[in-house]
């Protein structure tokens, strides 16, 4: 059979063409009674997950094909890199804190430091990779871009695939087509589990987002697929304070609170309701309605609810309440969601109830943000954050709001309010920001 170099196989030793040359490991080793899988790194006892004929299994990455002890894993290692032309075709123009992170990621790639892009949503972190992507290609090196929502690598591979037009950029996560072998390839962390020593650089997108931030798994294969002489960038606008401060000391932190655009960031409102409870009746709803509606005087508005019952709840209320404007809801589960997505950015909704699936990773002019039920514990700071950025990202200024809806207020609104204030102060102290 033929192998693609760094694409990791499953086979059986019978399967094994041993005249290739290959990484060849066993898929579950057993040491004192302990099995690891070797693919996501999972360690049980040898008293567990065992077949009648005695074969132990990985069940934590059985989705990936099952995983046994009489199976190897196998991988052709990568060819010796060559140069090459690369067609490189971005025209946008950096700032320059744009510049000078963007040059400071290709210093650290070359000196096999790992780095960390703290940058505001907005703030255009994505255009900061291109160079350094650029030099990676050109060198004959191989480079994955890999996010853990779907969304953002839906979005960043067509972005991707125009700035590199000569180039076929691979673009790979569950459904997805099979694997062709790429120099430049976008997937889902989840799709890093197929390969072994297989990219130069892994840029890990969105690393504070569900399932990566606490999924160590996730971390392994990560790891597991990059390169002996490889490095890797990580994204956030929301990390931790462990991974700032250990960013900071390898030297590989770069941060940039302010965007693009040079605006303010918008500070979001906390307003008090009674009852989170749909439908709203009485006061709460003549507040809450004559809220919307004010902010639908200068945008769209994207509204995020806790939970899929709740984005159909108040789907169905504001119909009946507000007859006079197109409003459509969409949550992870939703068969029609990537057609939604792409009507809302046609302007054809003026309210996009939502989930927090919406979040990250999409962007959409002339929009205003309303975060209902702000107080569930689903709204973590990072999350709260992360909805806030998703207002005046792009285009001119259109008054774009934020507003926080709460019954009792938590640690996480009052963090994102306190957050979003210093970033605005860094900003203006470093210069970054225009009067408005």
């Amino acid at each position: 059979m033929k192998l693609y170099p760094g694409y990791q196989y499953l086979l059986t030793q019978e399967e094994l063409d041993e005249s290739v040359e290959v990484y060849k490991q066993k898929a579950i080793t057993i040491e004192n009674e302990i099995c690891r899988c070797q693919r996501c790194n999972t360690k049980f006892s040898s008293l567990e997950n065992q077949l009648p004929d005695g074969r132990h299994y990985c069940c934590e990455c059985i989705s990936f094909g099952r995983v046994t002890s009489r199976h190897y894993l196998v991988t052709k290692p990568l060819d010796p890199p060559k140069k090459r032309k690369i067609k490189f075709d971005f025209t946008g123009r950096l700032t320059a804190a744009q510049k000078k992170i963007s040059y400071g990621l290709i210093q650290n790639f070359e000196g096999q430091i790992d780095s960390l892009v703290y940058a505001v949503t907005g703030a255009g972190k994505t255009e900061m990779l291109f160079k350094l992507i650029h030099h990676c290609l050109l060198k004959g090196l191989n480079v994955v871009f890999c996010s853990p929502r779907v969304d953002v690598c839906v979005e960043i591979h067509p972005r991707l695939q125009e700035i590199f037009p000569e180039l076929e950029v691979g673009l790979r996560h569950y459904g997805a087509k099979p694997y062709q072998p790429t120099s430049l390839l976008v997937c889902t962390t989840h799709q890093l589990f197929y390969f072994k020593k297989a990219f130069h650089l892994i840029i890990v997108d969105e690393i504070d987002a569900f399932p990566y931030e606490n999924d160590q798994k996730l971390h392994y294969a990560v790891d597991n697929a990059l390169h002996k002489n490889g490095c890797r960038v990580f994204l956030s606008a929301t990390p931790s304070e462990v991974e700032i401060k250990a960013a900071e000391k390898s030297g590989g932190l770069f941060c940039l609170p302010a965007r693009y655009h040079r605006r303010l960031l918008p500070v979001p409102k906390p307003v008090r309701i009674k009852t989170h409870k749909l439908p709203l009746t009485a006061h709460c709803k003549k507040t809450f309605l004559k809220l919307v509606t004010e902010l639908l005087q200068h945008n769209h508005l994207l509204l995020f609810c806790a939970s899929v019952n709740q984005v159909l709840a108040m789907e169905k209320f504001l119909k009946a309440e507000l007859k006079e404007f197109t409003i459509a809801s969409v949550h992870a589960a939703d068969c029609e969601r990537h057609m939604k997505v792409k009507k809302m950015r046609q302007n054809d909704f003026q309210i996009f109830c939502c989930s927090t699936v919406m979040e990250r990773g999409v962007t959409f002019a002339n929009i205003s943000v309303l975060v209902f039920n702000a107080d569930h514990h689903v709204f973590t700071q990072a999350t709260l954050l992360q909805i806030a950025g998703r207002a005046d990202r792009k285009g001119d200024f259109s008054n774009g709001e934020v507003v926080f809806c709460f019954t009792q207020m938590t640690k996480a609104i009052r963090k994102a309010v306190q957050i979003t204030k210093r970033l605005n102060q860094q900003a203006k102290k470093a210069g970054l920001l225009d009067e408005m």
